[in-house]
C-alpha cells in the first residue's frame, strides 16, 4: 500500500472511530417525536435525559482523577474499547425494551429507556475526554478527521429519520360530541427498534475502525503518528519535514501558546458548550412546538447539518484570532438568548402557529449551531497546533463536559422545579386572545 493511500484510509478510520462518540444519544434525541407519545414522561423526556447526561459526568470526573494519579502510566485505549463495546450492547437493549415501563415510586416510568440513556450518557461524556486524548498520538492534520466523525454523529441519524419518514406527526381526531380532540400519530416506515439496531451497527463499524488503527501498520505507513516537535535548525526535523511535503503542509514552528491564552480558550470552550450542549437541547421542545410539530421535525433534520458545514468552513479558515473568537461568541450568545426568550414565552410566543415564526426559529437555531460548531473546531485546532503539552486535548474535552454540567442543572431546575417553561399539548387551542 502506498503512503498516500494509507493516509486517506487512516483519515477515514479516525472519522469512523469517532462516530461512536455521540451517535447513540444523537439518534435517540432525533427519535424523540416518535418515542414521546408512547412514554409516560411525554415531553419532559428531553429535560430528564439532559439531567441523566449531567449526572453521567461523574465518570469523566473519575477519569480525570485517574489521569492525575497515574500520570504517564495512564492510557486511554482501554476506555475507548469499553465505550464502543458497551455502547453497542446498550443500543441493542434500548431497541428491544424501550417501550417497557415499570411502576416506580407510585408512578409509571420508562425505566428501561431511561436506564439505557444513562448508560449511553456515561459512555458519551467519557468519550469527550478519551477520544480527544487519543488524538494526541496523531499529527494535527488528523484532528479534522475526529471533528468530521463528531459532525457525522448528528448528520447520520438525520439521514436515518429522513429514510424513516416524518412519522410522529399529530393528527387530531374528534371524539364524542366533537368537543374533544384526541391526538393520534402517523406511522413511520420503520420502527424505533430498527432505528436503534441501525445505530448499533454503525457503532460496530467504529469498533472495527479502531481495531484496524491499533493492530495494523496503517498508521506507520501513513506516517500519521505525532512526533516530538523540535526547533527548525534540528536536522532530523528537517528530514522529517521533507518526507511529508507531498501530503501535509510544511510545519512552521510557531511561537508556543502562552498559558493565559490556553486558559482563555478553555474558558471560551466551557461557555460555548454550556450554552450549546447544556442549556439549549432541553429547551428545544418549548421553543419549537409552538410553531407546530412539523417545525420541530424540520429543525431536527436541518440543525445537524450545521456542524458539518462548520467543519467545511474551518478547512478554508484555518487560523482564527482571539478577537474573532470573542466576536463570534458574542453573536452566539445573542442568538441563544433569543431562543431562550422564545422558549420562556411558550406555549404562545411571538409569531406562534405561523410559517413565518417557524422559519424564524429554525433559521436562528441553524445559524447559532453553525457558529457554535465553528467555535468548537477552531478552539480545538488552535490548542492542538499551538499548545505544547500533550494534555491539551484532554483538558479541551474536559471543559466540554464541564460546560455540559454547568448548563444542564440550572435548565433542569427551571423546567421541572420552577416550571418557568410551559410545553404545548397536542390538539389543544392556544393563543386565542
Amino acid at each position: 500500500m502506498s503512503p498516500e493511500s494509507a493516509r486517506i484510509i487512516c483519515f477515514l478510520l479516525i472519522a469512523i472511530m469517532n462516530l461512536s462518540a455521540w451517535i447513540d444519544l444523537q439518534g435517540l434525541f432525533v427519535e424523540i417525536p416518535l418515542i414521546v407519545p408512547f412514554t409516560p414522561e411525554r415531553w419532559t423526556l428531553p429535560s430528564i435525559a439532559s439531567v441523566f447526561v449531567c449526572a453521567a459526568n461523574i465518570v469523566p470526573i473519575i477519569v480525570v482523577l485517574l489521569r492525575s494519579c497515574q500520570g504517564k502510566r495512564f492510557s486511554e485505549i482501554p476506555y475507548i474499547y469499553i465505550i464502543i463495546i458497551v455502547g453497542i450492547l446498550a443500543c441493542c437493549v434500548i431497541a428491544m425494551f424501550w417501550q417497557k415501563t415499570v411502576i416506580l415510586f407510585g408512578r409509571e416510568r420508562s425505566v428501561w429507556l431511561l436506564s439505557g440513556i444513562f448508560v449511553l450518557s456515561m459512555l458519551d461524556c467519557t468519550s469527550s475526554l478519551v477520544f480527544f486524548d487519543y488524538m494526541k498520538r496523531f499529527r494535527a492534520e488528523y484532528l479534522r478527521a475526529a471533528f468530521l466523525g463528531e459532525a457525522l454523529t448528528a448528520a447520520i441519524p438525520t439521514l436515518l429519520i429522513l429514510a424513516q419518514g416524518v412519522g410522529g406527526e399529530t393528527i387530531c381526531v374528534q371524539t364524542g360530541n366533537g368537543t374533544y380532540a384526541k391526538p393520534t400519530y402517523t406511522q413511520p416506515r420503520f420502527s424505533v427498534r430498527v432505528f436503534m439496531f441501525a445505530i448499533a451497527g454503525i457503532i460496530m463499524s467504529s469498533l472495527i475502525a479502531f481495531i484496524l488503527l491499533r493492530w495494523t501498520k496503517l498508521v506507520d505507513i501513513a506516517d500519521a503518528e505525532e512526533h516530538v516537535r523540535r526547533p527548525m535548525q534540528n536536522a532530523s526535523f528537517s528530514t522529517d519535514r521533507k518526507l511529508n511535503r507531498s501530503y501535509f503542509s510544511i510545519f512552521v514552528e510557531k511561537k508556543p501558546m502562552s498559558g493565559g491564552i490556553f486558559i482563555f480558550l478553555l474558558v471560551l470552550n466551557t461557555i460555548e458548550t454550556t450554552i450549546g450542549y447544556g442549556c439549549l437541547p432541553s429547551l428545544s421542545t418549548y421553543a419549537l412546538l409552538p410553531f407546530g410539530q412539523r417545525a420541530f421535525y424540520y429543525w431536527s433534520v436541518l440543525t445537524p447539518i450545521a456542524y458539518p458545514l462548520s467543519l467545511l468552513t474551518s478547512l478554508y479558515w484555518k487560523t482564527v484570532s482571539n478577537s474573532n473568537l470573542v466576536f463570534q461568541s458574542i453573536v452566539h450568545l445573542i442568538l441563544s438568548s433569543f431562543v431562550f426568550i422564545i422558549a420562556a414565552q411558550s406555549p404562545c410566543p411571538w409569531l406562534a402557529d405561523t410559517s413565518t415564526g417557524a422559519l424564524m426559529i429554525i433559521t436562528v437555531w441553524f445559524i447559532m449551531s453553525f457558529i457554535g460548531g465553528f467555535l468548537r473546531i477552531a478552539i480545538g485546532n488552535r490548542i492542538k497546533r499551538e499548545w505544547k503539552n500533550d494534555k491539551g486535548m484532554f483538558y479541551y474535552g474536559a471543559t466540554a463536559q464541564l460546560g455540559l454540567f454547568l448548563g444542564t442543572i440550572p435548565t433542569y431546575l427551571l423546567i421541572n422545579v420552577f416550571e418557568i417553561f410551559v410545553d404545548r399539548q397536542p390538539c389543544q387551542s392556544y393563543c386565542l386572545t
